[in-house]
């Protein structure tokens, strides 16, 4: 999509979003009670007698989709049947706070999900508490977790989980003449995974978060001076008790090059450094590379050409991604979009061009060479891809969040976040009108600056458009 475009870099004026207003839009009791009635239909399809839907601290999104429980210490199992409340096991400090279940459930103390030395004076045998709750007259139980498998990677791959040992081996035997199978696809499949096909309360929730995460990012590139230390410039951004989905990162100079995605430490940051600054509550993450310079003009020798050589590049594959992202779009499109302006120019490609986004950073990727996967209505999407320049430049990244939203979606979320709709409609004219990247009606951007690839972070308001027709 070229069309006689050249790219040329500029200071602009970036949309004047700020943060949101209104307060957060949480989802509603009846939003989990209609995801509980999906699970069972999704269930009956696959002839499941019942549903284990595991979480732990760092592998909690799915839990958290199903009941708005997120285990904060230990890990909690979730127990579905075709009829009946669901039933959640939780460790010691998990019985306080799973009362955020907006989800009903019955709750069951499992002492062992506790940390260690907690009490564990009420222990009983997991699979006998299994047993008991019914799993002993089923013939197929699912297990949802965080991961599945393909063949490649292990024979009879249905049937290998990738949760504790101690609880496979627990369902196993409370459910002994059942087959017990890997249903985590159920929710993470990259086509039509439940997680990964967002409602309009979910993308509202998720765009109100995004809003204040890359204002986030977007602030604290303001604050990056040579003289300051890693730890002083990411703890000038301001910070609102809300958790992560991953580590976030402040990283500049041997640091970057050595660990690439280590956070803060009391490193100074010097004049000419490379430096990555990311930020990333759960539901967004805003990702910034660039070059501790004002410009080309005093960047160090090795990245004068930094723009010619890498950073022009890479806002063409960055707008090509975003143009070709429609629906209906097929994976292989959406790589071809990169790898075809960046690999012949010698740049390295590690991980998917794009991928999906939830409660935690990456959810599954719909994007490889030669997926027919398409794009869908209600898909929340990474421009996500880090090319490795094959020279002193190290790299560019510019990464954001967007939706994907049919007109009937488009419709409610207008008609029901108005707030939200007005920043969206912002943020397109910015793409569109200021970066000059011609993004389809059916595409919605949740970053205060998305698209702005910014090479040289002491001049935050200068980044690349494109000029020309």
């Amino acid at each position: 999509m070229k069309l006689g475009r050249t790219p040329y870099y500029t200071q602009v004026a970036m949309p004047e979003i700020g943060r949101p207003t209104e307060p957060r839009p949480y989802l509603p009791a009846e939003v989990y009670t209609v995801r509980l009635e999906q699970i069972r239909r999704r269930m009956a399809d696959a002839g499941l007698d019942a549903l284990v839907v595991y979480g732990d601290r760092e592998h909690f999104a799915t839990l958290k989709y199903v009941t708005n429980y997120d285990p904060r210490f230990e890990e909690a199992l979730l127990i579905i049947y075709p009829t009946g409340t669901p039933i959640l096991y939780v460790g010691n400090e998990g019985m306080g706070y799973s009362n955020i279940a907006v989800l009903e459930v019955e709750r069951r103390l499992y002492q062992s999900l506790s940390l260690l030395d907690q009490p564990r004076g009420q222990v009983q045998p997991l699979y006998d508490m299994l047993r008991n709750d019914g799993l002993d007259r089923c013939r197929r139980v699912g297990v949802a977790g965080w991961k599945y498998f393909s063949e490649d990677e292990f024979p009879n791959a249905e049937e290998v989980l990738e949760i504790p040992e101690y609880i496979a081996m627990s369902i196993r035997r409370a459910a002994s003449q059942a087959r017990v199978t890997n249903e985590t696809a159920m929710f993470m499949h990259p086509q039509d995974g439940m997680r990964n096909i967002n409602g309009p309360e979910q993308l509202a929730d998720f765009e109100w978060v995004s809003t204040n995460n890359s204002q986030n990012v977007l602030e604290g590139l303001h604050e990056i001076k040579p003289g300051r230390s890693e730890h002083e410039i990411f703890g000038s951004i301001p910070y609102y008790g809300m958790a992560f989905c991953c580590s976030p990162v402040c990283t500049s100079g041997e640091n970057l090059r050595k660990y690439l995605m280590a956070s803060s430490r009391s490193t100074v940051v010097e004049f000419g450094d490379p430096m990555f600054l990311t930020y990333a509550y759960q539901g967004a993450n805003t990702c910034r590379f660039g070059w501790v310079a004002h410009g080309p003009e005093d960047a160090p020798e090795p990245v004068k050409d930094y723009l010619d050589g890498t950073a022009y590049p890479y806002f063409e594959a960055l707008a090509t991604w975003y143009e070709t992202l429609r629906l209906g779009a097929t994976g292989d499109e959406l790589h071809h979009a990169v790898a075809d302006r960046l690999l012949p120019l010698g740049f390295t490609l590690g991980l998917n061009c794009g991928h999906l986004i939830g409660e935690d950073e990456w959810t599954s990727s719909p994007v490889w060479e030669g997926s027919q996967l398409t794009v869908v209505s209600g898909m929340y999407w990474q421009a996500d891809f880090f090319p490795g320049a094959p020279n002193a430049h190290f790299g560019a990244f510019a990464e954001d969040g967007v939706a994907i939203a049919d007109q009937a979606l488009r419709d409610e979320l207008a008609a029901r976040y108005p707030q939200m709709w007005a920043r969206v409609q912002a943020r397109r004219r910015f793409m569109i009108d200021t970066l000059g990247i011609r993004i389809h009606e059916e595409v919605l951007p949740f970053s205060n600056f998305t698209g702005a690839v910014i090479p040289f972070l002491l001049s935050p308001e200068k980044t690349i458009v494109y000029k020309g027709e």
